[in-house]
């Protein structure tokens, strides 16, 4: 399971304001054709929809699904925020945000950069995290300030 949410921040309710664009049913295919060359216009994919949503509305999509934006010629500036949840063994692919300084082990845990990894790449299993609670900074902050439930056995040390 890997999926994308996108929270509404303007009004993109009619086509033609930079709207979220999918190709239902794309998940399952692993290609769409594009242009031959990257000086080219990119075509509309073979049923490409435009979705409409108002401020506030948040739109749940599969991350494989085929996706882009669409061209804004509205006075509307486009305004969203994506998030993207997955499982933690699955591979991070988009690039990590530029000019992050100064963050905690939790902090660069929590948005995917791998360089502040508490295990070595060598140990880390299927997740840059390592296997135990121990080697995991976001699971030590709970314990040292008192959020854990040790009723709760997931969370047993």
């Amino acid at each position: 399971m890997s999926v994308k949410l996108a929270f509404w921040l303007s009004d993109v309710s009619a086509p033609g304001r930079g709207n979220f664009k999918v190709v239902p049913g794309s998940h399952r295919t692993n290609w769409i054709d594009g242009p031959p060359r990257r000086n080219m216009e990119w075509p509309d994919p073979a049923g490409a929809i435009e979705v409409c949503a108002d401020p506030g509305d948040v739109v749940m999509f599969d991350r494989r699904l085929w996706h882009a934006r669409s061209l804004n010629r509205s006075a509307i500036t486009r305004k969203a925020v994506f998030f993207g949840y997955t499982y933690r063994w699955v591979a991070m692919r988009d690039a990590p945000p530029a000019g992050l300084t100064g963050l905690t082990d939790v902090q660069r845990q929590l948005l995917g950069l791998l360089d502040g990894r508490a295990v070595e790449p060598a140990d880390a299993g299927d997740h840059a995290w390592g296997h135990y609670p121990e080697d995991v900074p976001l699971y030590g902050w709970l314990r040292d300030n008192g959020h854990l439930d040790p009723a709760y056995p997931p969370l047993r040390p």
